[in-house]
């Protein structure tokens, strides 16, 4: 039924692949299931803009800067991503994770535990993109923020398991049996799909011939990246007598690493928002404080390069333009430029990480300088 509906008020037809959300998903959207298609698709569409005025807004707030040419950069910066143009097309969900986790964020660092913990708990129903802020929190000894969220994600499933009539087992067994389908599908299978961001798919455009040496580069790529981050979370809280500030650097990276290490598709470099910010918030820093210097500002650019790919005018644009002379989905497309071009937009998740990973260890540097000279 969506997949006609869609194609008749979209004019986008073809095969739509069967997906398994968990339960928790069927509370917040029940309701448009009360109204006919068109109606609900455009309520649809107005929930979208406003929750991406939401995502301006909270990183505006975010914004260390007050000048307005800084916050009308971010505010277009943050609209160019590609995952809101390409969210609002096909109908996803991930911008209302990203409304939800910045919120989140804003009120995590205002120390209100509690809002922050039920908007992280409604996160979940979208859980590849928003499980790894839960070891994040308990790392940071926010408990409560973690049991609220808990309990939120835990009363969501079981209101939508009883209103759809279904059972923890039941859904266990479609979820089994729905993902592997899902993931064989031309747009998401590792060997074949174009748009996928994730650094699960290095392993099999390098070596598509031999799966276990695919599986094993992506696993090691993906093993040196989380070990990094892990490595940085140490240093900082151990320095910091393991403080429960959160900071948006740690943020930014829980963010990448959410997209890096699970499946994902355009829509997920939503979450690349907290970047743009701290991106910003980086160059006003060093401003101030006249620390520039050729290195650090090559990592910076770096990191803006590694944006920009993920805008809808590279991503959306080119790469969306240049993959149609292609059968991709047929298998097709060649191998130079599946190693190339078409994988910028994993490229750039990975030099993303680590650039926010080398600004975030020297300005903490750079910030304990002041601070030691003070103290002498």
């Amino acid at each position: 039924m969506f997949n006609s509906g869609f194609c008749s008020i979209t004019k986008v037809c073809g095969f739509i692949p069967s997906f398994v959300y968990p339960p928790n998903i069927i509370p917040p959207l029940w309701f448009l299931g009360y109204f006919p298609m068109k109606t609900a698709f455009t309520i649809w569409i107005w929930l979208h803009l406003i929750a991406t005025g939401f995502v301006l807004w909270g990183a505006n707030i975010l914004l260390e800067s007050h000048s307005r040419a800084f916050r009308t950069i971010c505010s277009i910066s943050v609209a160019f991503l590609y995952g809101f143009v390409f969210d609002l097309q096909v109908g996803n969900v991930a911008t209302f994770i990203a409304v939800l986790l910045l919120w989140m964020f804003i009120y995590a660092r205002n120390d209100r535990d509690i809002i922050a913990g039920l908007f992280l708990g409604i996160a979940l129903f979208k859980p590849t993109l928003v499980i790894l802020f839960l070891p994040y929190f308990l790392i940071k000894r926010r408990f409560q923020l973690v049991f609220i969220s808990i309990v939120t994600v835990t009363v969501l499933a079981v209101i939508g398991l009883a209103v759809t009539g279904n059972s923890l087992t039941g859904f266990i067994q479609d979820a089994t049996r729905g993902f592997p389908l899902w993931l064989n599908d031309p747009s998401n299978n590792a060997y074949i799909s174009m748009s996928r961001l994730d650094l699960r798919v290095m392993g099999p455009r390098f070596f598509p011939d031999s799966p276990f040496v695919a599986k094993l580069f992506s696993d090691l790529i993906v093993l040196v990246l989380v070990g990094l981050v892990c490595w940085y979370f140490y240093k900082k809280q151990s320095r910091n007598a393991w403080s429960k500030k959160v900071d948006l650097s740690e943020m930014v990276l829980i963010s990448t690493l959410s997209i890096a290490i699970n499946y994902s598709q355009p829509t997920s470099s939503v979450m690349l928002a907290p970047a743009v910010v701290f991106l910003l918030n980086d160059l006003c820093f060093q401003i101030k404080n006249c620390a520039f210097s050729r290195q650090r500002m090559s990592v910076w650019l770096l990191g803006v390069g590694c944006v920009m790919v993920q805008t809808a005018v590279i991503h959306g644009g080119l790469l969306v333009f240049l993959g149609k002379r292609w059968n991709w989905k047929g298998g097709e497309l060649p191998y130079l430029f599946k190693v190339t071009i078409f994988s910028l937009p994993s490229y750039a998740i990975l030099g993303l990480t680590l650039s926010v990973l080398v600004l975030a260890i020297t300005s903490l540097r750079q910030k304990q300088v002041p601070e030691f000279d003070l103290q002498n």
